[in-house]
């Protein structure tokens, strides 16, 4: 039995898997390809997931499309692998989802999603953690290598999308490798399972303001000039000119609250981002 079964070596699963092998645990994981020596597996082609094998700890690294879907993994999981290794066989469920839902501010691990604006992905979130017993970590805004932040400017790509933005500048990010860190704890520390059962936000604890990110941008300057030329974004911005505009985490509102993520596990965020610098990560001695 495998100690660690990853569903999807993505962006996610690539930093987790590099961090399994340089601690010297036991795993196996997937793609759609079967690249890399991947298991080749796709949820939609194997009903009873007969090419996974049996693992103690299983994370989820893809969308799961309701509760349906959820149940149907995990019930066609556990009947695969019960003939095998007896009834009482349960692992440990890791899901990674999204902070999109959460709208308190702040939100934290107390704070109940919004149904309407999670969508699918929240059904098969509360199936996992109140059917299941596993645990959800719901990401903050991911990056990582050639992931990085300043590239996220191409989403404004007119004035409208970039006046909605100025309304609400907070950014909340956490790094891949972070992500890794977290779950290698969460995995290599199966007999606590208990201890992370449920649902947790997760961020690097830092609060980034989007504007000073994509300002660099020769379109967002260009837009926000215009924009500017408006009475209201000026009220909303408290200034008459770029040069003028406060940037910085000063300037935003802290929208997710991590705190107790990081205090169960008994860890701390090691890659903060930080505008204009490199990404500080390198791939783990093996």
């Amino acid at each position: 039995m495998k100690s660690v079964l990853v569903l999807g070596q993505g962006f996610v699963g690539k930093y987790l898997v590099d961090l399994l092998e340089a601690c010297g645990i036991d795993y196996a994981s997937t793609t759609t390809s079967g690249r890399d020596g991947t298991i080749k597996w796709c949820i939609a082609d194997d009903v009873h997931n007969s090419t996974l094998p049996a693992a103690e700890s299983i994370v989820v690294t893809f969308p799961l499309q309701g509760e349906v879907e959820a149940r149907r993994l995990i019930s066609g999981y556990l009947h695969n692998h019960r003939k095998a290794h007896g009834d009482t066989y349960n692992p440990f469920w890791v899901y990674l989802g999204s902070t999109r839902p959460f709208k308190e501010t702040p939100s934290t691990c107390h704070t109940r999603p919004d149904l309407v604006a999670g969508g699918p992905r929240v059904e098969a979130e509360e199936y996992i953690v109140n059917t299941c017993g596993g645990c959800v970590l719901n990401l903050a805004g991911l990056w990582g290598g050639d992931r990085v932040p300043e590239k996220w400017a191409r989403f404004y790509g007119d004035k409208d999308k970039l006046r909605n933005r100025l309304k609400d500048r907070s950014l909340h990010l956490i790094h891949g490798a972070d992500v890794a860190r977290a779950i290698d704890t969460i995995v290599s520390n199966r007999d606590k399972a208990s201890q992370f059962a449920g649902r947790w936000l997760v961020s690097d604890e830092m609060v980034y303001d989007a504007l000073q990110i994509f300002i660099g941008a020769e379109h967002i300057q260009g837009y926000l000039g215009e924009l500017l030329e408006e009475a209201e974004v000026r009220e909303m911005l408290n200034a008459d000119k770029l040069d003028d505009i406060e940037m910085g985490s000063s300037a935003v509102t802290k929208r997710i609250d991590a705190s107790h993520f990081w205090s169960q596990l008994q860890l701390k965020p090691k890659y903060p981002y930080t505008v204009g610098q490199p990404d500080a990560y390198s791939k783990p001695l093996m």
